[in-house]
């Protein structure tokens, strides 16, 4: 990228050289066409007098050597001829001058100094040719001659200077913008490659609100996620291969009691194997549930509008023939609406794992679902008349496959359900004493 920026500079500076050459030779031509013009408007004077000079049939001869002079004032070294070819004024004329003008004159030409050949122009009175002027310029005493060397020096130092502080700009300004705007760049790259090697701890420090600051927050949040990401793997592996291993030690311990005669009855020994088969099945499944409630934790939250009474309505609904089944109530305490803006698809997963741990640990009595409004948010409130929790394990409950005592689950559901309510900016909290039941309280920001 500094490379682009530099050559990005330095095509500037090119085209400002070409556009000061381009400049400078516009300059100088319409500087000279102004030359040439002044010029022909002099030549064009010395005419119209000398032309006025020539009246009836004859001319004027002081008139003429009036306008000789002022062609001489003018810069010009004049002759007239007649249509014969007659030489009626020269040059000569000058020194009938009082020594004063001729002083004055000489401050501005060199009046015996000509430059060049004679140009002719013909001389016309009333469309009659009368004869042709022959000019050439004399020449400058330094005033005339030297301002236009000193326009046209001027003009080229102008636009060589500007040139240069144009060029000098954009070329220090390309070595701090290749230093400034890149580094951060670098930062990135320097992160990246970091994380390519596999060290997710890094973060790119970042300022501003441009381009570059959002960026780098992407990065971080990407860094974020992968590190969370990576944890939860390690963490989800480690723990299926703890819980794997005792079930098929069970499995294999029975078997070879069967093969060894240990155990008489091969159908008390299959019957244990096949517990442990369907302890294991259990497992895949809620490594299955665990698996989804991942993906949920890093797709981007898709909020919808519901209403919150109908949206436990719902839940209940499909859940309520199992609580029935076991001869357990279900039921929500109330009555009004309360409308809210959430993800309901991480919701819906919340609650029901919240019902399915309330199911398995209750043997009378029911379940009572509350929500309503409390601040800038909502709570959901799961209370149930099961065994309760005791102090001790209040802490652990939602441990990936944590198990309190006496429980028939595999310890996923609730883990679930609080890293999911976490993911939506909310917390769980649980109440419970043994013998008095426990109760969770989802408490989430409420969006409208």
């Amino acid at each position: 990228m500094r490379t682009k920026l530099f050559l990005s500079f330095l095509a500037v500076i090119l085209i400002a050289l070409v556009s000061n050459l381009i400049f400078q030779r516009l300059i100088i031509r319409d500087f000279g066409e102004y030359v040439r013009g002044a010029k022909e408007d002099r030549v064009y004077w010395v005419l119209a007098s000398i032309e006025g000079s020539y009246a009836g049939a004859g001319w004027d001869m002081a008139s003429l050597s009036n306008s000789l002079h002022w062609a001489a004032m003018l810069g010009y070294d004049a002759e007239v001829r007649d249509s014969s070819g007659k030489v009626m004024a020269a040059r000569d004329v000058v020194e009938m001058l009082s020594p004063a003008m001729k002083s004055r004159m000489e401050a501005l030409v060199r009046l015996h100094e000509p430059e060049g050949e004679f140009e002719e122009y013909p001389l016309y009175v009333a469309g009659e040719e009368i004869g042709s002027l022959f000019i050439r310029p004399l020449g400058s005493e330094g005033l005339l001659r030297e301002r236009e060397w000193v326009f046209r020096k001027r003009g080229k130092d102008f636009l060589l200077i500007s040139f240069l502080i144009a060029g000098g700009g954009a070329i220090f300004l390309s070595l701090i913008f290749s230093l400034f705007l890149t580094r951060p760049v670098r930062r990135l790259k320097q992160a990246a490659e970091a994380v390519s090697e596999g060290d997710l701890s890094v973060r790119v420090k970042s300022k501003g609100d441009d381009e570059i600051a959002r960026l780098a927050g992407s990065f971080n949040r990407m860094v974020e996620t992968l590190q969370r990401e990576e944890a939860l793997r390690r963490h989800l592996t480690s723990n299926i291969a703890h819980e794997l291993r005792t079930p098929l030690a069970v499995i294999e311990a029975n078997i070879e009691a069967v093969i060894d005669g240990v155990i008489g009855s091969k159908e008390e020994g299959l019957e244990n194997i096949r517990l442990e088969v369907q302890r294991l099945i259990s497992l895949v499944e809620g490594i299955e549930d665990v698996t989804k409630a991942e993906a949920g934790f890093f797709k981007k939250a898709e909020y919808e509008k519901a209403g919150l009474r109908g949206f436990l309505e719902g839940i209940t609904q499909s859940m309520r023939p199992l609580f029935f089944s076991k001869g357990i109530g279900l039921d929500i305490i109330r009555e009004e609406e309360v409308e809210i803006e959430t993800d309901t698809s991480k919701l819906e997963t919340v609650i029901r794992n919240i019902l399915s741990n309330s199911l398995r640990h209750t043997q009378k009595g029911g379940v009572r679902v509350d929500y309503g409004t409390e601040g800038k948010g909502f709570f959901i409130e799961i209370s149930d008349t099961g065994g309760g929790i005791p102090d001790e394990d209040l802490p652990k409950i939602f441990t990936r496959f944590y198990r309190g005592r006496g429980s028939e689950g595999i310890g996923l559901g609730l883990s679930i359900a609080k890293e999911l309510v976490d993911v939506m900016g909310g917390r769980i909290e649980v109440k419970g004493r043994p013998g008095e039941g426990a109760s969770f309280k989802v408490s989430l920001p409420l969006r409208k």
